[in-house]
């Protein structure tokens, strides 16, 4: 009789390995399930791995039933990824030519992932009963018992036994041990002590007797009492600690808990803070324009898969989003709600939890490990789940329904996603850097929506020149926001002239005169300024007047940025920092200067002519810590700070109603960056900034300091005339065959011998060549040649859109794994990065 077991496992590990492994799996598995975690041997090394497929074949050309392993055991009692994150998971591995274990380690919390190099030691919250161990419990508890730690390798050597992970899961569980990851990174439910009446007390007539009893007694009244209080505050509260009671009532609580009366009782809790809903979304009125937006949504919901909402800034985009998320919620749906940075998820969701309360949670990396592994589990909660359950340690928690996030929430465990919303689509910040993958969070939630037949909706004042043609060409719908929400005018955009500045001493530091009188207006009417500048750090670089010395870091091709507060150089590319130069190294000359300004410098300067003001930066490094952004933004919110510089942090998507006057410095650096977007990018900025002022209560007004007064896109950007700008950038990329009129893929090789890598570079170009032909171009240098020591050299395709992209990529795929195979090029780092921007 067939067994109904299966036969086979494949699994995926959170390695850098380019495939699926399969496992036979032991007969005694019957409740094996595809997405549950598993623990594996490969090599020498035990680690947890994913199901991601059960079958009871395999192929006797590839694969051996006589050589193959057998699954060890198995981790979790449901699965942990769902079968649509599988297909996920692999379509973005296939699209972005990556390893999908990269694609696991990227998108699973690190809490998740088990390995046998993990250090186990005794909880120090351990009660010392082991009266409950079985023999395994037993028998790695007394090897770790009185040790400071030791590793599940030795305790699997000791033990000569392979299922040392299961048994040590366990023993967390119960919250016996804890490994070195689980300080920082292990998953396990917070759980805090309640105070409960006894079970047989809560029976109404033993209760009545109780009461009586303790009544008839002076010396017992306060317990009588006591009851009669706890029964009268658990009609507002769920569960109740021992401080809710009150200092007086302690001692009398203490007699009762320990006659057995209330008893202690943990009970799981959640990390993440409460959120209540404190109004309801009729209370929501949308101007007509933003109701005929609404209205063909809604209308043309399961027609229309994919719509741009291309809206002016301060048109209420928002108000518009929050009504259809309504809409979504009300019927039980999930809503991914992405947005490019963690400061604005941080001021959306306190929008958002006014509306729904409970139901909306962020999720981004400035979260800790065990919260995000929270968020990954009541994310993937069924509607009728243990959370439904009010006999259940859990019953406090809810479903998420509401995920506002940056790019990685994508990788979340939805099981009911109906709405997908993208705003600011065009953030290049959706794009993942480091590490690989290296996939694009915008693009990758469209995938995701059409996996769950969800409706998708972007939104931007400066769309992607791609998703605009898109949208022209009626691929995705096309909807307009043309007026702000309050039918205020548009902030007044002014060009400040800087060579007439300069030229008629008009010029305080690196400030205009017309900006400086503008800020001083704004400060003496009680009004907010921002001012922008896209350069962190005190000044891009220090230089000896002598000898023309510049400090440079030992190990990228950089100079290295002046900090002033921390008084040192630093290196915003390895992290490499120095103390300032008191004199040249070169020509011991003290005759250094600092040359250019960073948003440090800014707010040094700003503070010696406003010297009244309340004055914050916010860049990346004032933006260290978790609650930075929160409380920054909240300090502005409420008028604790007058001016706000910043970087490209202050220009997206934030919402401030007393912000009157935007400044914005340094913009022409932005105009002639070698990139065919770079006229774009320059666009989206100065609007996405200018869009700051103005949107309540007074009119806007924006003032941008340039040397280009006269430049095309600069007339563009006064007249908020995106049309013209993507018609220009059409044209051009037309002519010159880039996106959207073909696709394209930057290669880039790494090594730490310069004259190695550029021999290998052109080698690897030469043999690509014979397969893609004209459509290669380089090798060469790139803008940054070396970082982290690493010397690096770029090869670009370019594949025509008659082309198949996948069948391109497959083959880039082959070639380059086969060329890598060699033993000469181990060493060598080649990354793919697929659609760059």
């Amino acid at each position: 009789m067939k067994s109904d077991c299966p036969s086979y496992a494949d699994v995926i590990l959170s390695l850098h390995l380019p495939y699926s492994y399969t496992y036979k799996v032991p007969t005694n598995l019957t409740n094996i399930k595809v997405g549950q975690r598993v623990v594996v041997q490969l090599r020498s090394r035990i680690y947890s791995a994913i199901v991601v497929n059960l079958h009871d074949d395999i192929n006797p050309a590839t694969e051996h039933s006589s050589t193959m392993k057998y699954i060890l055991d198995i981790i979790d009692d449901n699965p942990i990824v769902t079968p649509k994150q599988i297909k996920f998971f692999k379509w973005i591995s296939d699209y972005y030519v990556s390893y999908i274990g990269d694609v696991l380690t990227v998108a699973l919390p690190a809490s998740f992932r088990l390995k046998s190099e993990t250090m186990v030691t005794v909880s120090p919250y351990f009660n010392s009963d082991i009266s409950d161990f079985d023999e395994k419990e037993l028998q790695i508890f007394n090897l770790i018992v009185g040790k400071d730690k030791i590793s599940l390798e030795d305790l699997k050597t000791t033990l000569e036994a392979k299922d040392v992970l299961t048994t040590i899961n366990k023993l967390i569980k119960k919250d016996v041990l804890i490994t070195d990851e689980e300080l920082y990174s292990r998953y396990r439910p917070k759980k805090e002590l309640f105070i409960t009446l006894n079970e047989e007390c809560s029976n109404q007539e033993n209760l009545k007797s109780l009461l009586q009893d303790l009544d008839a007694n002076k010396r017992t009244r306060p317990q009588s009492q006591l009851i009669l209080k706890y029964l009268s505050l658990i009609k507002n509260n769920t569960r109740l600690k021992k401080n809710d009671f009150g200092q007086d009532n302690l001692s009398t609580l203490n007699t009762m808990l320990k006659k057995g009366i209330f008893v202690r009782q943990s009970y799981e809790v959640s990390r993440l803070k409460s959120r209540v809903k404190t109004s309801d979304v009729d209370s929501i009125v949308l101007n007509t324009q933003q109701q005929e937006v609404f209205d063909t949504i809604i209308n043309t919901w399961n027609d229309t898969p994919i719509t741009l909402i291309h809206g002016v800034t301060g048109s209420g985009k928002t108000e518009v989003y929050i009504k259809l998320i309504d809409k979504v919620v009300s019927g039980g749906g999930q809503v991914l709600f992405l947005l490019p940075e963690i400061a604005i998820t941080m001021q959306l969701i306190n929008r958002l939890e006014k509306y729904f309360g409970d139901k909306a949670v962020v999720y981004n990396s400035k979260f800790s490990m065990l919260e995000r592994a929270e968020i990954w589990h009541r994310t993937m909660m069924s509607d009728n789940s243990e959370a439904d359950n009010d006999t259940s340690e859990a019953h406090n928690k809810q479903k998420f329904q509401i995920i506002v996030g940056s790019r990685s929430a994508v990788f979340l465990p939805f099981t009911d996603l109906q709405l997908v919303i993208i705003d600011e689509e065009h953030d290049t910040s959706f794009k993942q850097t480091e590490p690989v993958p290296h996939y694009n969070g915008r693009d990758c939630a469209l995938y995701l929506a059409k996996l769950f037949g969800a409706k998708t909706v972007l939104g931007s004042a400066t769309p992607n020149v791609e998703t605009y043609k898109l949208a022209l060409d009626g691929k995705y719908q096309l909807l307009e926001l043309t007026k702000q929400y309050f039918d205020l005018p548009l902030p007044r955009i002014e060009l400040v002239d800087m060579k007439a500045a300069i030229k008629d001493k008009s010029t305080y530091g690196i400030f205009s005169k017309d900006l400086i009188d503008a800020i001083d207006a704004e400060l003496n009417n009680n009004r907010q300024v921002l001012i922008f500048q896209n350069r962190r750090g005190y000044a891009p670089h220090i230089e000896c007047n002598v000898c023309g010395y510049i400090p440079k870091c030992p190990s990228c091709d950089v100079s290295l940025v002046f900090h002033k507060d921390t008084a040192d150089l630093q290196c915003h590319y390895c992290g490499y920092h120095t103390p300032a130069l008191s004199a040249c190294p070169q020509c011991e000359s003290h005759a250094l200067k600092i040359v250019g300004s960073g948003t440090q410098k800014i707010e040094e300067e700003l503070a010696l002519y406003f010297p009244k003001a309340k004055i914050k930066r916010m860049d990346l490094d004032s933006m260290r810590s978790k609650d930075a952004y929160t409380d920054i933004l909240s300090d502005f919110s409420s008028k604790k700070i007058d001016i706000l510089c910043g970087t490209q942090i202050i220009t997206k998507g934030l919402d401030f109603d007393n912000v009157s006057l935007v400044g914005v410095i340094g913009t022409d650096t932005m105009l002639h960056y070698p990139d065919f977007r770079a006229f774009e990018r320059a666009f989206q900025i100065l609007t996405q900034v200018s869009g700051r002022a103005g949107r309540r209560n007074n009119e806007g007004r924006v003032l941008i300091q340039t040397f280009e007064r006269d430049n095309m896109l600069m007339q563009d950007v006064v007249q908020r005339n995106y049309r013209h700008m993507y018609d220009i950038q059409i044209k051009e990329r037309q002519m010159m065959n880039f996106p959207p009129f073909c696709r394209m893929i930057k290669l880039t090789l790494q090594h730490r011998d310069k004259e190695f890598l550029t021999a290998k570079s052109f080698e690897y170009a030469s043999r690509l060549r014979t397969i893609f032909g004209s459509r290669l171009f380089g090798p060469q240098e790139p803008i940054i040649a070396r970082i982290k020591n690493y010397y690096a050299m770029e090869i670009w395709l370019k594949i025509e859109k008659s082309l198949s992209y996948a069948s391109a990529k497959q083959r880039l795929r082959q070639y380059n794994e086969e060329f890598l195979s060699l033993r000469v090029n181990s060493q060598l780092r080649i990354s793919i990065d697929v659609d760059p921007v």
